[in-house]
């Protein structure tokens, strides 16, 4: 029993000396958000039906910091979904949480890992930005105004085949794909700017290897009450075909934006311009110059831009602007936005905004002659009901251009013919 006792007290000893090494601290943040969207006329003509949801999303993040050096941390997503539609699994092992990020955070004397999935995709401004989750390995090293970041992606991998079949094949281990980042941003007192420089190696389609290089600048600076922000995207390289007689492709993509506002006091205004250069086909001269849209986070103009509503999303039938709009009418011709707006605060908790754009073409193919998306009118009502409780409104109205029905096949317009406004809402509540 002796013997007994001092080992008992031994190991009570033992976890108490280890209980301050083993204690984790857990920090927990997220939104719950409730939807709601109805579009008119999603396909341009008066015989369509309206799209009409609401929809609904928990997140969570955690953050397991081990020691002020080590910490993982974690995000999920659970009953994304339209509401009606229940909570059945939509399909076999779907139990409706997403685990989307797990990384672990390491800080040294020289820098500072993150490893595993976390969110990618962002960079500079909102222009031209698909933020999303990705494999990554992530050295951040800061130098007094400048960070500087180098980063691994893995985007494919056909060298494990878990969860396929079991046998192995060599002519499917190499086709992978990965990127290579070099990220710079350095912070002046009225002026940020950064320089992204990424390799992109892309074996996925077993007949052919794309090599793509990217450079991305973007500065946003601030004067007292002038804000000027500007972003320039540039993809550049080749796409080459392993059979005989397919001619290589050569790939030169370019995208920017520049934007100013000024604020006076309670009334603030913008204006910018934003171009995505377009290719109406790749194959006449080899050459894919089609960068692909605005992206899904840039949403400047609701409708022509966003990517949050499907109907808006296949707007014409062919797609509007976002990054997920690809098709005739839509980021293979790229575009040509001009915009201006306005918010106020009519109470401190509310603001009220207004945006105009017009959006045309950037290349229209040699039968057609018509490249005009429309003018698009936004009004936004922004209201923080308590610090962690906000509402937001959107009512968007397009006056569509000719280049949908054309696109349609339509010889002249038909009398079928319809613009469209669409209508959001959301309240959200984050902790």
């Amino acid at each position: 029993m002796k013997k007994f006792t001092i080992m008992a007290l031994a190991v009570c000893l033992t976890v108490v000396m280890a209980a301050p090494v083993m204690a984790v601290d857990v920090d927990f943040s997220g939104a719950y958000r409730v939807r709601g969207a109805y579009v008119s006329h999603w396909d341009l003509t008066d015989k369509s039906s309206s799209v009409d949801f609401m929809d609904m999303r928990f997140r969570l993040q955690t953050v397991f910091k081990v020691t002020d050096n080590l910490s993982v941390t974690t995000r999920f997503d659970a009953l994304e979904k339209v509401w009606g539609d229940g909570d059945l699994p939509a399909a076999p092992g779907d139990d409706n949480i997403d685990f989307d990020r797990a990384y672990m955070t390491i800080k040294t004397d020289f820098g500072k890992f993150d490893v595993g999935r976390m969110k990618g995709g962002a960079w500079g401004t909102s222009f031209v930005d698909n933020e999303g989750d990705f494999d990554r390995i992530k050295f951040t090293k800061v130098m007094d105004n400048l960070t500087t970041i180098a980063l691994y992606q893995k985007n494919a991998e056909n060298d494990d085949l878990r969860g396929l079949a079991d046998t192995y094949s060599q002519s499917t281990s190499d086709e992978d794909s990965e990127n290579y980042y070099l990220l710079n941003i350095y912070k002046m007192e009225n002026i940020t700017a950064g320089l992204l420089l990424a390799f992109n190696n892309n074996k996925t389609v077993a007949t052919q290897t794309t090599h793509k290089y990217i450079a991305i600048p973007y500065f946003v600076s601030k004067f007292g009450p002038l804000a000027i922000q500007g972003e320039l995207a540039y993809n550049w390289g080749q796409t080459d075909y392993d059979a005989v007689g397919t001619v290589d492709r050569d790939i030169k993509e370019l995208a920017y934006n520049i934007e100013a506002s000024y604020d006076f006091g309670f009334l603030s205004a913008l204006a910018g311009y934003a171009y995505v250069s377009g290719d109406e086909n790749v194959a006449a001269d080899n050459e894919d110059s089609a960068y692909g849209g605005v992206g899904d986070d840039w949403e400047k103009l609701f409708i022509l831009t966003t990517d949050e509503v499907p109907g808006l999303v296949n707007l014409g039938g062919a797609g509007n602007l976002s990054r997920d709009g690809v098709a005739a009418a839509g980021a293979d011709y790229g575009a040509k936005i001009i915009y201006a707006g306005a918010s106020v605060k009519p109470v401190e908790n509310v603001t009220l905004g207004f945006v105009i754009g017009k959006a045309d073409a950037d290349e229209i193919p040699a039968a057609n002659t018509k490249d005009d998306y429309g003018v698009e009118y936004d009004f936004t009502l922004n209201w923080k009901i308590y610090d962690n409780l906000s509402y937001t409104a959107i009512a968007a109205f397009l006056s569509a251009g000719d280049i949908w029905w054309e696109q349609a096949g339509y010889a002249t317009e038909p009398n079928a013919f319809e613009d469209t406004y669409a209508l959001f809402h959301q309240l959200q509540l984050s902790f």
